[in-house]
This record gives structure tokens, C-alpha cells and sequence, in this order.
């Protein structure tokens, strides 16, 4: 594993002392590091970013050596020069100031509504590298230390750090100090600084305090989240056969949040609508509180007690508490069918994301912190995540289970790699070739896919890299490759080269028996034919049958077999599909419907997803049952949702209805049908509708009703209303971190067409680079919005735009090169099936 510290390991810290005053937009801080110098040196390099520093002096024995400050943006780096060579232990003391930023991102301010009047509070984001923005710091996950911190602040006002609060003193002036007691070993990017008028709830988990903060009007919406967290508490507790080891774990909702959340140790924050929520929330967002509350747990063994050593391994951290959250929430609400809901969400999501040349391998060379900000992204999640599914479901899940708390229990408080965690896990398994087999998938582009024909001896296997564009590859994975015949069998085979061979003669074979592997399968027609019956007469499960409909749908894309071919499958075979076959299909037609809109063979889809649907809802029924699936109700949303986009007649009046008994103030409206209400309400309405709902979102307090309303301003078909919802978008009205939800939804919304947002977004540029910093993670989802384009003049000019010295960052360069490739991809499909 590479290290791309650009500050050398010559000297490494142990302990911070840290004490934050602020004073409006402003703060200052003091900051003793403990630090050990391996060998004689005049410069000691570590990280600053946005500060100045004032002074610095070392501390060695009884000797003070004042230092000569350079300070370099770029690298964001502070040098400190002294006048003698030094070596062994000593401490680093530096005087400081910063500035409270708006831009989410070190020490912010965020801003909120009370009575009427604005409020601040204080927080932190510092992952991947802007601990550096907020204290001068050795700002890399292998520079693991304690942390003493104090924080002086307004008396009445609430103070938050990763360990409970020590004592307190006045300071004067209306002034308090505030100091925490001691963190445990962990580095830099985990710290974390809270100052606001919070309100919490508490409970208790054993020996450990669990409260949920909110700004004071949120507070009604905490409940969930304080259940929430001990209950995965102590089931990661039970699975990792490990304590969680700090004596409090808080969870902070923040108004303003660039990221879903982030896992600092003992106070884990949130953005609002990823953790707060009541009896009115709906079926889909509290799965993704608990999703998300369980993830965030997660990581407080993988990741915090556990770290990466570099950033390429930063898949470790996320992988594994994307895979862990299911089974958390799984173990908690089995009632939820989180098995079935983790292909589509994960394994079919991460399928999707990989399948472009331009993808990067899970394990990634990565050496700036715009680099590092670039991968946080659906490879470290959920392709790894998937990964991980398939390890589990081969070595076995008390095998692996083993390893993870043999791996864990090793590099408690310390820094590891990926090899540490393969050796762990073999050694459960007690079975060579584990780190073999795994180095080959986190290393290797893409993945997999399997051509199957039958021959006169069974059938015949050939693998080959699966990408969209048909690259030819000559590279091979070690599959872990389970199958099934009309015996009902599941057989296992390792395929370790180019080609395999299953023998024994039967009308069809399925590959991939319940979507454990990260590869995809295709079929000769003939065993196509075969498979389609079994979807049709229900004799596959539910994960099978969905899992060969999106490799076809795949298939469709480039070229291996054509529109009609897909179409009829559909007609044929899924009109009765369940979860999560319908899901599938119903967002593959959705997504065909957005192709072909305002072109030829429109009609064609049109008609075919007018079919499926309208079967669906008959299944579904049209009104949610007391004690229904979620799933179900997740489903009638969707399905719902995609007969309003083609224009069903009977939905369009139903919306239409719902949004007047909206208006007046009924509260039996179901809450899973609200964002469909707000969505086809403006697709099929006017200047009126819009601002209906602009005043809606304007008055609105609860984070996910707020969510859908801005969403809905991005599906109208009048473009000079969605030009005003852009404008919109950017305004003080919407949070920053929200403004990017209209040109992503305007990016989804057929009738609109891609000039509107591609002139919007050149227009914007430079305001949106100004504004949305690496570390924020957002810049990159306003160049996945372009990916709709669909003729080579629109391609040559995104290209040619980001080419360009003054649009270009090292954030967005991957994005840009997937969003290129997606639109040769489409150019090719719609070319070869008559779609102009």
C-alpha cells in the first residue's frame, strides 16, 4: 500500500491539547501537540488549510525554540523552521486563528429558524482531510492520537465533543470553558466540535449514554432515532463480540449538512431528514434513518477503532457499514425484507455504476484530498458492500463473522490494510487462496460477465470484463459461481479462467443463485426462453427473477439484444412481478420512457409500461392495508408515479384530487403518496401549482415533506417555470446543501429536455465551484445531471467545457469522463433501435 503523505513520517504525534474560543465569524485556538522526531531535523511539516498562524514555539526538555512560519495553500501544508536540528519527544505549540465558514466544511456555522428569528450553530465536518481547515494538524488517518479539547463559548449555550464533558468553568464576559475528557487513540478527520442551543433526549445502553441533539423546534422528531441507535448498538455489540468502547454515543442533527452523515467517534451527525422523523414519515424514509443511523454505527468499529492506513483503503470503512447497516436493520425489522431490498439498493446500483470503462477499481491510487473527495462515491459503497456479500456467502457467515472480530480485536486503536483483514478472515475459514481471490476483485475495473449456451455436454461458461461499450478485455476474476438446474440443486464452482463447464444435460441453468455474486449472466435465447417461463410461473425466487431481468435490461443497453427483445421479456414474462423484480422493471421502463419521449418508438414503450404498471397497481391495490409489506407501499408509490409520467388518464385525476384534500388540510393522506402527489401535481400543472408549492416548501419544517416539495419544483413540463425552479434552487430559499436536488431532478424529467439544464449549468459554473468546495463531495452531482445528453454536438461541448483550465478540478474529473462515456452509451442505443 502507497502513502502519498506529502509530510513525511519523521514525526509523528501522540497527544493534542486543543482550546477553540469563537467570537462571531471568527475563532482562535491553541493547540500542544505531543510529538516523537525520529530523526534530527530544522523543519517540522504538518497540515493547515484557511488558518493563520501567529506563533509557534517547540517545547524540548526545558529548552523553547521559537519557530519561522511558512505557510503553502496549495499542498496545505505549514512549515516550521528552527534554528537547531531536534529530535525525541517534545511538544509543538501553535497560536492560531480561522474563520467559521458557510461552505460545510471544517469548523461551519450553520443556520436555523427559532421563533422567527435566525440562529447559529457551531459544528464540524472534517473527513476527508479538513481537520486541517479547523486546527494545524498531522492531518492523515495513520496519524493516531489522543485529544484533550476545551472549547470557550456563550454561557447559555450547549457544548458537544466526541468524549463527555470533563468540567466547566466561567470564564467571564458571559463566557464558560467547556473541557472534555480524553478521546481514546483515534485520527484527526473523527474529531469532532459541536457549539449550539441543542435539545436532546437521552436513554441508556448498559454502562453507555445515548442522546439524540436537535435545534430546539426538531426535537419532537428525535424518538425514532434514539430507538433507533440502541437497538443497532447492541446488536453490533453481539456481532463484533466487541464493547463499543466510549461511554457516550450521540447523534446531532445539523440544518445544514453536506453529506448524508459522518461516523466521528461518539458524536455521529446527521443531516436532518437522514435521522429525524414522526408518525407522518414515510415508509422509505424510515428505512433510511434506520439504514443510515446503522451505517454511521457501524463505523464506530469500522473505521474508528479500526482506521485504514491510507486513503486507497478508505473502501474498508465504507464497504463494510454499507453491508453491516442491512444486516443490522435486517436483524432488528426482518419484516422489512432487507435481503430482497439490498440487491436493488446495492448490488444492482453498484452493476449499474460499474459497467463503464471510465469506472476505477474499488482499491484506488489516490494522492491529493480532491482525489480522496472523488471516491467517496458508489464504488467504495456499494460495489465493495456487494463484494463483501459475495466473500460472505463463500466462506460462510460464521466464518467471516470470525474474522471481522479477529481483525477488529488485532488493530484495536490502530491502522490496518486490507491484507490484515483477508489473513483474518482465512484464517477463519481455515482455507487458503482468500487474499488471492479477493486481491484480484478490489483491484481489477468492473467486473464480470458470464455468456451461458448449452452444449452437448451441459453447458458451456465464458467470462469476460462486462462493460457498455463492448471493450474488449482479456482480464478474468476468480467467481465464486453457484447454479441451479429444473432439479432445484444450487451447485458452486470456482470459475478461475476464461471458460467452465457445467455438465449434465437440463432444459435451462440459472448462474447465481440468489444475487450473492458481483457478476452478471446472459443467456443464449434459447435458455432465455426457459428462464422466462420460470419468472412468468413464479418458480424462481424473487431474487433470481430479478436478478436475470437486470443483466437482460443490460444486455439491452449494449447491443447484445435489442429493444423489442427486452420489451417482449417484460410483456411475457414480469406483468405479475413481485418485489424486487417489479422494482426493476418498473425503473427500466420509467427509464426507456425518458429516452424515447417526444421520438420515435415512444409509443412502443409507452404502451408496454402503460401495461405493466396498470397490471401492477392491480396487485398492488390502490390504498395501503394496515399490515402491508413495505415493500408493497414502497412499490404503489413507484408505480403510481410512473403511470402519471405517461400520462395515465385515471392517476393524473387522483393526483389531482389528493393534492385538493392536500390543500385543505385533510391529514389522512398517506404519507408514502405525498412526494408522488407533489410530483405529478407539477407535472401536470401550471404557474399556480408552482407557487403553491414553493410556498409550501418555504413553509415547511419537516425535513423530508421539505425534501419532496423541492423535488417537485424539477418535474414540471413548462421550461420557463423549470427555469424559475432553478433559480430557485440557488436562492437563500433552499439550503445549500438541498441545491443541487432541482437540476438533478430537471436532469431525470423527460419533458425537459437538456438545453434548460446545460445552459443553466454553464451559466452557473463558476458560482457552483466557488461555492461547493472538494471537501463537500457535491460539485461532481451537477455534472452527473449532464449525462442526458444525447447527440455529438451536446457531447463535444461538455467535453470541450470541462476541458477548459478554469472549469476543471481533480473533484470532478472522473464524473466528467462516466458522464462522456453514459452519453456515447446512449448515442449507440438509441442508433441501433431507431430512436431519434
Amino acid at each position: 500500500m502507497a502513502h502519498y503523505s506529502t509530510i513525511g513520517t519523521n514525526v509523528i504525534p501522540s497527544h493534542y491539547t486543543i482550546t477553540f474560543e469563537s467570537e462571531g465569524r471568527k475563532f482562535q485556538g491553541q493547540a500542544s501537540i505531543a510529538i516523537a522526531i525520529s530523526k534530527a531535523t530544522k523543519v517540522i511539516k504538518l497540515h493547515a488549510k484557511e488558518l493563520e498562524i501567529h506563533q509557534a514555539f517547540l517545547q524540548a526538555g526545558t529548552e523553547l525554540y521559537p519557530a519561522k512560519i511558512t505557510l503553502n495553500p496549495k499542498p496545505e501544508e505549514l512549515a516550521l523552521h528552527f534554528p537547531h536540528a531536534i529530535r525525541g519527544q517534545a511538544i509543538l505549540n501553535i497560536n492560531f486563528t480561522g474563520t467559521h465558514n458557510d461552505a460545510m466544511y471544517g469548523f461551519y456555522r450553520s443556520e436555523y429558524q427559532q421563533d422567527g428569528k435566525f440562529q447559529d450553530l457551531l459544528t464540524t465536518q472534517f473527513e476527508a482531510a479538513n481537520a486541517r481547515a479547523c486546527f494545524p494538524c498531522f492531518d492523515e488517518p495513520a496519524f493516531k492520537a489522543t485529544f484533550d479539547v476545551s472549547l470557550i463559548v456563550d454561557a447559555k449555550l450547549g457544548t458537544i465533543s466526541n468524549m463527555p464533558i470533563k468540567e466547566e468553568h466561567p470564564q467571564g464576559k458571559g463566557k464558560k470553558k467547556v473541557t472534555f475528557q480524553t478521546s481514546p487513540r483515534m485520527s484527526t478527520y473523527l474529531l469532532y466540535l459541536g457549539v449550539g442551543d441543542f435539545k436532546s433526549i437521552s436513554t441508556k445502553k448498559g454502562v453507555v449514554d445515548i442522546r439524540v441533539f436537535t435545534t430546539p423546534d426538531k426535537i419532537k422528531y428525535a424518538p425514532l432515532a434514539l430507538e433507533y441507535t440502541k437497538t443497532f448498538l447492541s446488536f453490533f455489540e453481539d456481532y463484533f463480540k466487541i464493547k463499543y468502547p466510549l461511554p457516550k454515543l450521540d447523534i446531532i442533527a445539523i440544518p445544514d449538512f453536506a453529506s448524508g452523515a459522518m461516523e466521528n467517534w461518539g458524536a455521529i451527525t446527521f443531516r436532518e431528514i437522514a435521522v429525524l422523523g414522526d408518525e407522518n414519515t414515510s415508509v422509505v424514509v424510515k428505512q433510511n434513518i434506520a439504514i443510515t443511523i446503522a451505517h454511521e454505527l457501524a463505523h464506530q468499529w469500522f473505521g474508528n477503532l479500526v482506521t485504514m492506513q491510507w486513503w486507497d483503503d478508505l473502501w474498508l470503512n465504507e464497504s463494510f457499514a454499507t453491508f453491516m447497516s442491512y444486516k443490522a436493520v435486517h436483524a432488528a425489522f426482518p419484516q422489512w425484507d432487507l435481503p430482497l431490498q439490498y440487491f436493488y439498493d446495492t448490488i444492482a446500483d453498484a452493476l449499474s455504476a460499474v459497467q463503464l470503462e471510465s469506472t476505477h477499481p474499488i482499491n484506488v491510487v489516490v494522492k491529493t484530498p480532491g482525489e480522496v473527495d472523488e471516491i467517496f462515491d458508489r464504488i467504495s459503497y456499494d460495489k465493495g458492500g456487494s463484494v463483501l456479500h459475495m466473500l460472505e456467502d463463500y466462506v460462510g457467515e460464521e466464518h467471516f463473522r470470525a474474522g471481522l472480530t479477529a481483525y477488529l480485536t488485532t488493530f484495536a486503536y490502530k491502522n490496518a490494510t486490507k491484507q490484515d483483514l483477508w489473513k483474518a478472515i482465512q484464517k477463519a475459514h481455515r482455507q487458503e487462496g482468500i487474499a488471492t481471490m479477493m486481491n484480484r476483485w478490489i483491484t481489477l475495473p468492473g467486473y464480470p460477465g458470464i455468456t451461458v449456451a448449452s452444449s452437448s455436454h451441459g453447458f458451456s461458461l465464458r467470462q469476460h470484463r462486462f462493460t457498455l461499450r463492448n471493450a474488449s478485455s482479456t482480464v478474468t476474476w476468480p467467481i465464486p459461481v453457484s447454479y441451479q438446474t429444473h432439479e432445484a440443486t444450487v451447485h458452486h464452482i470456482i470459475m478461475d479462467g476464461a471458460t467452465a463447464t457445467i455438465a449434465g444435460k437440463a432444459p435451462w441453468v440459472k448462474l447465481n443463485d440468489g444475487q450473492h455474486g458481483f457478476y452478471r449472466a446472459f443467456y443464449s435465447p434459447d435458455i432465455l426462453q426457459q428462464l422466462g417461463r420460470q419468472i412468468g410461473s413464479r418458480s424462481l425466487s424473487a431474487l433470481d427473477a430479478a436478478g436475470i431481468e437486470n443483466d437482460v435490461y443490460a444486455a439491452m443497453l449494449t447491443g447484445r439484444y435489442s429493444l423489442d427483445d427486452y420489451l417482449s421479456f417484460v410483456r411475457e414474462n414480469c406483468l405479475e412481478a413481485g418485489y424486487p423484480l417489479n422494482e426493476s422493471v418498473s425503473t427500466h421502463l420509467s427509464g426507456l420512457n425518458a429516452i424515447t419521449y417526444g421520438k420515435k418508438r415512444y409509443a412502443e414503450v409507452r404502451a408496454v409500461s402503460l401495461l405493466y404498471h396498470t397490471s401492477q397497481l392491480s396487485l398492488l391495490g390502490g390504498e395501503r392495508k394496515k399490515e402491508e409489506k413495505n415493500t408493497t407501499t414502497i412499490m404503489r408509490s413507484m408505480t403510481l408515479a410512473s403511470l402519471g409520467l405517461i400520462d395515465h388518464p385515471e392517476t393524473l385525476l387522483k393526483i389531482k384530487n389528493l393534492l385538493t384534500e392536500l390543500q385543505l388540510g385533510k391529514k389522512s393522506i398517506d404519507p408514502n403518496l405525498r412526494g408522488v402527489i407533489y410530483s405529478l401535481s407539477a407535472w401536470q400543472g401550471d404557474e399556480k401549482t408552482w407557487t403553491y408549492l414553493v410556498h409550501r416548501y418555504q413553509e415547511e419544517h419537516l425535513p423530508e415533506e421539505a425534501r419532496k416539495l423541492l423535488r417537485a419544483l424539477g418535474m414540471f413540463q413548462d421550461k420557463a417555470l423549470l427555469q424559475r425552479s432553478l433559480e430557485v434552487g440557488l436562492s437563500s430559499t433552499v439550503r445549500l446543501q438541498d441545491s443541487f436536488m432541482i437540476p438533478m431532478t430537471i436532469g431525470g424529467n423527460p419533458a425537459a429536455g437538456f438545453s434548460l439544464l446545460w445552459n443553466w449549468t454553464k451559466h452557473n459554473w463558476k458560482t457552483l465551484m466557488k461555492t461547493y468546495s472538494s471537501g463537500t463531495h457535491m460539485l461532481s452531482s451537477f455534472v452527473h445531471n449532464l449525462a442526458g445528453a444525447d447527440t455529438k454536438e451536446q457531447r463535444q461541448e461538455i467535453k470541450a467545457f470541462f476541458a477548459r483550465k478554469e472549469n476543471d478540478r481533480d473533484d470532478i474529473r472522473m464524473a466528467v469522463r462516466q458522464v462522456l462515456e453514459r452519453i456515447d452509451v446512449l448515442m449507440a442505443f438509441m442508433k441501433r433501435n431507431g430512436i431519434e
